[in-house]
């Protein structure tokens, strides 16, 4: 079979595409490596319309058994390796060697955690260091642990951890935050919580398991710090393999799109927080917005090439 469309992707952006695919009656498939992608491992989501508080597997859960509903066929847990392009038909292959063919291709496959690009940084994975305090705080009830970041994920990992472990160090590069108010005030008004501004982690420390990190500045008299966990919140970036392989056009590794969501590959639109649009305000919203256009774009394509 050949598609009309093929979404990668099955966060936001990539469902709510399939979503307005179905009902335009376009023949698609989405394959999406994370179910939900990023915004399932978030504690709280408290801005999306309809959903006053949320956590992001509820709300993920909701809209992929939406798309599914609608007739979406959805292969999750698949990764897109490959993508070659032969007499316009997109051939796509999976990890496990699986080959779809497409005539238009949508992707939405969002970012991925930013690392500390530390040399020991992967000793420790799994073992005191985390990416989602969602998935992993129940690891560490009563116990010490540290956030790096200072925006929304970070401020918002320090209040569920603070809701299980005994002691939370925020560790916070610039000398403010970077995110909403609201959460600023929650994390500054617990007490189980200590931000730690102007600062940042050099050096992880353990034999087996992480011990204690070393940081850029002094912290009573001591640059080493004990803890029992670690969980990296610095953002996000775009994984730029596909992106490569299709070669389209990129601004600070995000990938350039116009009003329609194209991008400068005839048959390849982008959409969610791998794309220059919605001004650079990645929220749920904004990907599914962006998704929805995008879907609208390929519906207007297929219409005049028929």
């Amino acid at each position: 079979m050949i598609y009309d469309l093929i979404i990668i992707g099955a966060g936001p952006a990539g469902l709510t595409a399939s979503i307005y695919a179905s009902r335009y009656k376009i023949n698609h498939a989405v394959i999406g490596e994370i179910p939900g992608g990023l915004i399932s491992e978030a504690h709280n989501v408290c801005n999306f319309p309809g959903e006053i508080e949320i956590n992001g597997f509820d709300l993920m859960t909701k809209i992929k058994d939406h798309a599914e509903k609608l007739g979406a066929e959805i292969m999750i847990m698949e990764k897109i390796i490959k993508i070659e392009e032969k007499d316009n038909i997109f051939i796509l292959t999976t990890e496990s060697r699986k080959v779809l063919e497409a005539k238009n291709i949508l992707l939405a496959t969002g970012t991925k955690h930013r690392q500390l690009n530390l040399p020991e940084e992967k000793k420790y994975i799994g073992k005191g260091l985390a990416y989602c305090a969602t998935c992993d705080a129940m690891f560490y009830k009563n116990k010490i642990v540290g956030v790096i970041g200072g925006g929304n994920s970070a401020l918002t990992a320090a209040l569920y951890l603070a809701e299980v472990a005994e002691k939370v160090y925020l560790i916070v590069r610039d000398n403010e935050f970077n995110g909403e108010m609201v959460w600023v005030d929650h994390v500054l008004n617990n007490n189980k919580i200590e931000v730690l501004f102007n600062n940042g982690v050099k050096k992880l420390n353990g034999e087996v398991k992480l011990e204690s990190i070393d940081l850029n500045a002094p912290y009573q008299n001591s640059d080493n710090l004990q803890l029992n966990g670690l969980f990296v919140e610095i953002g996000t970036e775009p994984d730029k393999l596909l992106i490569e392989q299709l070669d389209l056009a990129l601004d600070k590794n995000y990938i350039i799109v116009d009003k329609e969501q194209k991008t400068n590959k005839s048959g390849v639109w982008a959409a969610g927080d791998i794309t220059t649009n919605s001004a650079g305000f990645r929220q749920v919203i904004t990907a599914c917005s962006e998704g929805a256009i995008a879907v609208f774009s390929i519906f207007s394509h297929l219409q005049k090439n028929k």
